[in-house]
């Protein structure tokens, strides 16, 4: 999974360096449901900040004109970005050999709580935007948290917030182009 991982990220960045970042923009708004599940993992998976917020392609995405359903959109953005985040456990998997054993031990002391409320922060953290999840996943990965259960929180938390957005695109991006001047 990791090597599956680390190619899409290489592909990505190699297209990005190609046709730069409003290249991008056009070419996943150009997808659909395909360019909501793309952004999302491309906009979760770049460390603290993203250069490609899903929640920007998903508000786009669901306007009324395009036709698409943003139940879907937000659902399969959310699927995305879950599997995105994810991607920062690994980093802190492997960080766990990098670091002394005085700071592992430190990091293992947190483990009893974290197994206990993990879910529900990794959740928080998930469905809020403006939260950076990466300071909550490298350390979930140094003390070996399960994954199943962080991949759940974080696919559930990124969908109701993505779902959010959608219907927010839907409803709002009309109201918005009449505030705009022609």
């Amino acid at each position: 999974m990791v090597i599956a991982i680390a190619t899409i990220i290489i592909t990505i960045s190699a297209i990005l360096a190609v046709v730069g970042v409003h290249g991008l923009y056009s070419f996943v708004l150009s997808l659909g449901y395909a360019g909501a599940l793309i952004s999302g993992f491309i906009g979760t998976s770049s460390l603290m900040i993203s250069i490609f917020p899903p929640q920007i392609i998903v508000f786009l995405l669901s306007d009324p004109a395009l036709g698409l359903n943003p139940l879907f959109l937000g659902i399969l953005a959310g699927i995305g970005a879950g599997i995105g985040q994810y991607t920062h456990y690994y980093i802190g998997e492997g960080g766990r050999y990098v670091i002394s054993e005085k700071y592992r031990k430190r990091i293992d002391t947190w483990k009893p709580r974290v197994e206990k409320y993990g879910t529900i922060l990794i959740f928080l953290f998930a469905v809020t935007p403006f939260s950076p999840d990466d300071i909550i996943w490298i350390p979930l990965g140094m003390m070996k948290y399960p994954k199943k259960k962080a991949l759940a929180a974080s696919i559930i938390g990124k969908t109701v917030m993505l779902v959010a957005f959608a219907y927010g695109g839907y409803y709002g991006i009309e109201m918005i182009r009449n505030l705009l001047p022609e």
